[in-house]
């Protein structure tokens, strides 16, 4: 009974909660007990990357997260959708075959690149843990090598 009743309450609350971070330009909204922050809110990537969504498939939302130890680098790669990642623990480095280059730390978040070719690494002395989210395609892959 008391689990049903705080998954009733918080239930009505983030239904209240919606609307109301929809119509406010601030970044965080409290109404007891729930408090929603925006971590991020983008039109284009970290690099200038103008956001396409797929046009063919069914749409497909994918969340992943990461771990990675210290000196771990990826091979070159692209996005092919848009992607947002937020690094929960360390850093992670990024930079692009033009030499454009991003550092993020923890609690950090950004927009990946899109069909920009690049690659990232753990650069810190400590584990990383980061969360990608991507809006791509059902059956196609989010990440592209490209070695």
């Amino acid at each position: 009974y008391s689990f049903m009743r705080r998954f009733l309450l918080l239930a009505l609350t983030a239904g209240i909660s919606i609307p109301i971070v929809a119509c406010s330009p601030k970044k965080q909204t409290s109404l007891e007990p729930v408090v929603i922050e925006t971590l991020i809110n983008a039109s284009e990537s970290w690099n200038g990357d103008s956001f396409r969504y797929p046009t063919k498939g069914q749409a497909e939302m994918k969340l992943e997260k990461i771990t990675a130890q210290p000196g771990f680098k990826t091979p070159l790669h692209l996005h092919p959708q848009p992607g947002i990642i937020y690094v929960q623990r360390g850093t992670l480095y990024c930079e692009t075959s033009d030499g454009q280059s991003l550092a993020v730390g923890t609690g950090e978040s950004f927009a990946s690149s899109q069909d920009t070719i690049h690659y990232c690494e753990n650069n810190g002395d400590a584990e990383m843990v980061v969360f990608v989210a991507s809006a791509g395609s059902k059956g196609k892959k989010t990440t592209v090598t490209k070695e």
